[in-house]
């Protein structure tokens, strides 16, 4: 049991590490996606 909570532990360490970075390319890609529709009007 301890080795399992020990790695999810492990995980939720990098998912903090990743969860910043996965934003700011989630929040580009949508300012990219705006601009495109915005072009077409």
């Amino acid at each position: 049991m301890s080795l399992v909570l020990a790695h999810a532990g492990h995980w939720l360490i990098d998912a903090i590490y990743l969860l910043p970075l996965l934003a700011l390319v989630v929040l580009v890609g949508l300012g990219k996606l705006r601009e495109r529709r915005e072009g077409r009007d």
